[in-house]
C-alpha cells in the first residue's frame, strides 16, 4: 500500500509589490487537488498602483493577487481599479467568471444603481455594462478564481462572443449600512443573504461580528468553485496576522474558514463562485474544440 501522503502548509512572505502576503496550500491525499487560501490588503499593495490610460478607460489599477499561470486552477486574481470621474466603460464580457465589489464613489453598472459595497456577478462571455463612474469617480474590487486579462468590447468584437453558453449575472445591494461604532456595539452575529445560493454553486453573503468573535463561515462552500473574503469594516484575524477594511482573501473550496473578528469587530463580504468556475473556462473551451 502507498503511504498516505499528509496534508502540508507552506507560507511565502512576499514584498508589497509581489502581492501575495501569504500563500497557505495543502495537499488533500485522496483528490491531491491543492488547497489554497492567498491574503492581501490594499495597504500592502499599494505600491503596485499603477495609472492606465486606455480609449475604454482611465484611472488606476492595484493588483492584489496576480494569478500564478503555472499553476492548476484555480488561480485566483484580485485588484482594485480606481475609475476616474464622469468616465464611461463601455459594455463589454470576460471569458472567466468574475464578482466585483464597489467600495467607493457612485455610477451605475447597467440599469443598476451603485451603492457602497454593492456586488455584481457575471459569467463568462456574459456582456455587462456601460460602468459609468460619477462626479466623485467609482472604484471597485475585480475578483476571479481564475485569471482573466483583457477584456472583449461589444459592438464591436461580438463575433468573439459565445452566445450559446448559459449567459448569468446577479447584483445585490444592502439592506442597511453600519458604522465602525455600530460594529463595535454590536451584540451578536449578523448574517445576510445577498445572493441566495443555486443550483450551480454562487452565493453571496454578509456578515458582521462584534469584537474578538469567532464563527464558522456561511455553509456550503464546498458546493462552489471557491470564495473571496472582502474585508470591508473593522479587521479579520487570519493566519496570526489581522488584516484590516479592503483585505482580500481566496479560499478554495476544499477549505473550511472560520471568520474570527479582530479588536474592532468584521464586516465582511463572502462571495462564493459557481462550481464551474473552479477550472478555466478558456481552457475547457479549448479541449472541447481541440
Amino acid at each position: 500500500m502507498a503511504a498516505v501522503q499528509q496534508p502540508v502548509t507552506t507560507y511565502h512572505n512576499a514584498a508589497p509589490v509581489s502581492n501575495f502576503r501569504k500563500i497557505k496550500v495543502n495537499l488533500n491525499a485522496l483528490t491531491r487537488r491543492p488547497i489554497l487560501i492567498y491574503q492581501q490588503s490594499v495597504e500592502r499593495a499599494r505600491p503596485a498602483r499603477r495609472a492606465v490610460a486606455k480609449p475604454q478607460f482611465v484611472g488606476f489599477v492595484t493588483d492584489l493577487i496576480v494569478p500564478d499561470e503555472a499553476a492548476v486552477a484555480p488561480r485566483p486574481q484580485a485588484f482594485l481599479v480606481e475609475q476616474s470621474p464622469n468616465w464611461t466603460l463601455p459594455t463589454h464580457f470576460h471569458q472567466e467568471h468574475q464578482f466585483q465589489v464597489f467600495v467607493a464613489g457612485g455610477g451605475t453598472i447597467g440599469k443598476n444603481p451603485v451603492e457602497r459595497l454593492a456586488v455584481h456577478y457575471v459569467s463568462p462571455h456574459s456582456g455587462y455594462g456601460p460602468l459609468i463612474s460619477g462626479d466623485e469617480g467609482i472604484s471597485y474590487f475585480t475578483l476571479r478564481a481564475v485569471g482573466d486579462t483583457g477584456a472583449w468590447y461589444l459592438p464591436e468584437q461580438r463575433e468573439h462572443l459565445q452566445l450559446r453558453i448559459k449567459k448569468q449575472q446577479a447584483h445585490a445591494t444592502l439592506a442597511s449600512q453600519v458604522t465602525l461604532q455600530e460594529l463595535l456595539s454590536l451584540p451578536q452575529p449578523c448574517e445576510e443573504i445577498l445572493i441566495p445560493p443555486d443550483a450551480g454553486g454562487l452565493a453571496a453573503w454578509l456578515v458582521r461580528l462584534p469584537p474578538g468573535l469567532a464563527v464558522p463561515a456561511p455553509a456550503m462552500g464546498e458546493a462552489g468553485g471557491g470564495r473571496f473574503y472582502v474585508v470591508t469594516k473593522g479587521s479579520l484575524l487570519m493566519n496570526s496576522e489581522e488584516l484590516p477594511g479592503l483585505a482580500t482573501v481566496f479560499v478554495s473550496s476544499d477549505e473550511a474558514l472560520v471568520l474570527r473578528a479582530g479588536a474592532q469587530g468584521l464586516e465582511v463580504l463572502v462571495l462564493q463562485f459557481p462550481a464551474a468556475a473552479a477550472t478555466s473556462f478558456v481552457e475547457a473551451m479549448a479541449a472541447a474544440t481541440g
